[in-house]
């Protein structure tokens, strides 16, 4: 079955495919939040195998949809259509795409080829030309890859609690990506979840993690929706979604370390910055993430001095983005 979410100027766009391959398409017509209905309208449609989502149709920026995609690829299986018509290859918004896991793209303006191009994406092996390649496999002539520089961490049960300023602003990527880091530099570290979204949920469903008591255990880390604990760790990642407005979260306020995440588009600083005031009473690490390099000193002047910029990530399991970040960030902890 198809899922698609359209415009009133495209509703009968997928009305041949239907006929050509046999597959009911769902309309739901309109103009839509994506990541909201990835979050909350999803769900009741995971058994669909095409998701197919007119541009038009979605309210968010080129940058906000390519954050959603990167939700729905974390928790659903459905291949995703996106047909953006006129849509340039080379254009920055397509190689995001492309790079987030998306390779159905319809791009062609012509009602003839957009209709061949559609055909393509909902073939048995999608379409081909955006598909990224595998790298090589490595044959025993080449280096190894050089390994994780290693670290001793010299402590116990260190909380490090992690809010956004916002929705929407890389925290939970954060704590994983951070877990990720400890574990393969020398360190143990753990995933609590306090995050009222409760995407953990929506990952264990998706993953089908091992389990031992009350750990879920996927890419050899430790994931606990409650603070009960299987063992003792160097750090416990606390994921605290959004920080609280009128009372900041127990977690957060007794934190060894606290590290708030934000954005930059014009109207979230003035949210990132008010984030910052509520916690003026603790010591706190803002992290500016998906901040332009152009950006960056005027959200400096505005949020804070001591601010620390990350790359954006779209992989829950990676260790390498923002290393030198968590290094600093950690670094009273590491032996030398």
């Amino acid at each position: 079955m198809i899922l698609y979410l359209t415009s009133k100027d495209r509703v009968n766009l997928l009305d041949f495919a239907e006929q050509e391959t046999n597959l009911i398409a769902k309309k739901l017509t309109g103009r839509f939040s994506l990541l909201q209905f990835v979050v909350k309208d999803m769900r009741n449609f995971s058994h669909f195998k095409y998701f197919v989502i007119d541009r038009n149709a979605v309210v968010e920026d080129d940058v906000e949809f390519v954050k959603a995609i990167a939700s729905f690829l974390i928790m659903y299986e459905a291949r995703i259509i996106v047909i953006a018509e006129g849509l340039q290859a080379e254009s920055s918004f397509a190689k995001e795409l492309i790079q987030s896991g998306v390779s159905d793209l319809v791009t062609a303006q012509d009602i003839e080829d957009i209709q061949a191009e559609i055909l393509e994406c909902l073939s048995a092996n999608g379409m081909q030309r955006y598909k990224i390649s595998p790298a090589p496999t490595q044959t025993n002539d080449e280096l190894p890859l050089p390994q994780q520089e290693q670290y001793r961490f010299d402590c116990t049960n260190i909380t490090i609690a992690i809010a956004g300023s916002d929705r929407r602003t890389g925290v939970t990527t954060t704590a994983f990506n951070l877990v990720c880091w400890i574990n393969s530099h020398g360190g143990t570290a753990c995933y609590v979840e306090a995050n009222t979204s409760k995407h953990l949920a929506h990952i264990v469903q998706l993953f089908q993690p091992g389990q031992d008591r009350n750990a879920y255990i996927l890419e050899q880390m430790d994931f606990y929706f409650t603070k009960e604990l299987n063992k003792d760790y160097n750090f416990i990642v606390i994921d605290c979604g959004v920080l609280g407005e009128k009372q900041l979260q127990e977690e957060f306020v007794h934190a060894n370390v606290r590290v708030l995440c934000g954005s930059a588009m014009p109207y979230e600083l003035p949210v990132f910055y008010k984030a910052i005031r509520r916690c003026k009473e603790y010591a706190v690490q803002a992290l500016g993430l998906f901040v332009p390099g152009d950006l960056q000193p005027h959200v400096q002047r505005l949020i804070s001095n001591n601010i620390r910029f990350g790359e954006s990530s779209h992989d829950l399991f990676d260790p390498n983005v923002n290393a030198a970040v968590y290094k600093r960030l950690l670094s009273e902890y590491i032996l030398i």
